[in-house]
């Protein structure tokens, strides 16, 4: 049986959305995180991984300085988090293969990434 993998966003283009907003001076990874997968549900949930800690290294290669640090350092915590999420929701039981998964997931146990509810 082939493996299908669902993939909506290159990488390079996730890295980018995510260093634009390591870089900027209203970093919210936080909410960026849950932008992600609401823009690209269909993604791998690895994906989403895979960008924040690419973005991570790139940022801690190329630039220096505190700032530049404490972004790294938020997007490693960020890949972290999400990769501790998805442990829990394979743990549970429940689908974690997609970025839409994830945001299932959150709706519904763990609101962290996402807004607060009005």
């Amino acid at each position: 049986m082939a493996k299908t993998t669902t993939v909506s966003v290159s990488d390079e283009e996730m890295i980018e959305a995510i260093v634009t907003v390591l870089l900027s001076d209203t970093q919210d990874l936080q909410t960026l995180v849950g932008q992600l997968v609401t823009r690209w549900p269909t993604a791998s949930a690895l994906q989403i991984i895979h960008g924040l800690a690419m973005s991570a290294g790139a940022v801690e290669q190329m630039l220096a300085g505190p700032v530049a640090a404490q972004a790294a350092q938020d997007a490693w915590r960020m890949a972290g988090l999400v990769g501790v999420d998805l442990r829990m929701m394979e743990q549970l039981d429940l689908p974690h293969k997609t970025a839409g998964d994830l945001l299932a997931y959150w709706q519904a146990h763990d609101r962290f990434f996402l807004p607060p509810l009005a």
